[in-house]
């Protein structure tokens, strides 16, 4: 069974709201935000990507052009021209702002990644964790993850389980221990570094939440302030004194044996 992040943080949070999206395969719902967030990836990806292409491979056949401000926000046209990519006029606009405000930070003075959008699958007992990095670069310090954030910088500390699990993504790609993850808020330009800690603590940890994962047969909901933004609510009983069935169609409740 493939697991994300985004699986393990909503275990943690809720044992019923994951069991509806990933063992009953309950749809959420579609996020502007989300379509936004794609392409501001994409962009940057391809803008460091023709970076390291020019800083490494062959610096003569790729033009000065490759850091200026006029390649990135191209890119991001290119999202915009494409039907199968479709940005809003507003969407288009903000990205822009925002892609300006990435290059000023920078002066038109960027690293050279060492990885870039890097996938990767980690085996946990009966499950796959996969997942995704945004960018790695090598500094004089060691290997430092970054990770854009499209949402506003929160004042709750960096997520441990993120970490971990960019950790172990990196360590399994590389065979390197990343030193420090970095999220890149773009609405503000702002960036918080924390330490990261060794691959094999990141290992015990997320080994353990997939173990209890796996073991789970129950799943009963757990109030927070994630009920809020929950998009199976009508399903609850704790949200609701008469709940909605569960639909019928979907996956089947997992088994659960020992890793």
């Amino acid at each position: 069974m493939k697991l994300s992040y985004t699986a393990l943080k909503t275990f943690q949070q809720c044992n019923f709201r994951y069991h509806l999206r990933y063992n009953r395969g309950l749809p959420s719902r579609p996020r502007p935000a989300a379509q936004s967030s794609r392409a501001l990836h994409g962009a940057l990806h391809l803008f460091h990507q023709g970076l390291k292409q020019q800083q490494t491979e062959a610096p003569a056949l790729f033009p000065s052009s490759a850091n200026a401000l006029e390649t990135l926000l191209a890119h991001l046209k290119g999202y915009y021209d494409n039907p199968l990519r479709p940005l809003t006029d507003e969407q288009y606009q903000e990205g822009r702002a925002l892609l300006m405000r990435y290059w000023e930070a920078h002066r038109g003075q960027f690293p050279t990644p060492y990885l870039l959008e890097e996938k990767f699958t980690l085996h946990v007992g009966p499950f796959a964790l996969t997942g995704r990095i945004d960018r790695v670069d090598d500094t004089p310090d060691g290997f430092e993850i970054i990770d854009y954030k499209l949402a506003q910088r929160s004042i709750i500390p960096p997520d441990p389980l993120q970490l971990d699990v960019y950790q172990l993504g990196f360590h399994a790609r590389t065979g390197e221990a990343a030193k420090k993850l970095s999220f890149y808020y773009l609405r503000t330009g702002q960036t918080e570094t924390v330490e990261a800690d060794e691959p094999a603590a990141a290992q015990s940890r997320v080994r353990a939440l997939c173990r209890d994962i796996n073991r789970e047969q129950e799943f009963h909901p757990q109030e927070g302030a994630w009920c809020t933004s929950c998009d199976f609510r009508e399903f609850c009983p704790a949200q609701n004194r008469t709940p909605r069935p569960i639909p019928a169609k979907g996956r089947a409740t997992q088994l659960g044996f020992d890793f």
